[in-house]
């Protein structure tokens, strides 16, 4: 068995990285532009044009703002006080959660508890 070209090791110890690396180190041969995961040639949206004229704290600070919550945290809490009603939100899990989340979705989660009580769909 030869050993990979790329990484050196026989066998391959991760085929596909190694594909990959061929396929970009191809392109750059060739003078085509890298290709991201958001499609060939366009840089993902998170990372600013001129990533590389700023320094390592600003880079940091627009990668690590704060976003808002995702969706599927608040319908994560939201599936387990249906499943498990209001004690849910004192379950270490959803503790957790609830850190994470910014101002607004906390409120919609206050308003779709309300929803669910004032149906009386809580479990019990």
């Amino acid at each position: 068995m030869s050993a990979c070209v790329t990484c050196g090791a026989a066998p391959c110890v991760n085929p596909s990285f190694c594909a990959a690396c061929r396929e970009a180190d191809r392109c750059k041969a060739c003078g085509e532009r890298p290709r991201y995961i958001d499609g060939w040639g366009d840089r993902p949206t998170n990372i600013p044009h001129d990533w590389d004229a700023l320094s390592i704290d600003q880079l940091w600070y627009l990668l690590n703002r704060e976003r808002p919550t995702p969706k599927t945290t608040i319908d994560a809490i939201m599936y387990s006080v249906r499943e498990r009603g209001l004690a849910a939100l004192k379950e270490s899990a959803n503790i957790e959660r609830l850190q994470r989340c910014d101002d607004a979705a906390k409120s919609e989660i206050n308003r779709r508890i309300a929803r669910l009580d004032a149906a009386k769909e809580i479990a019990a």
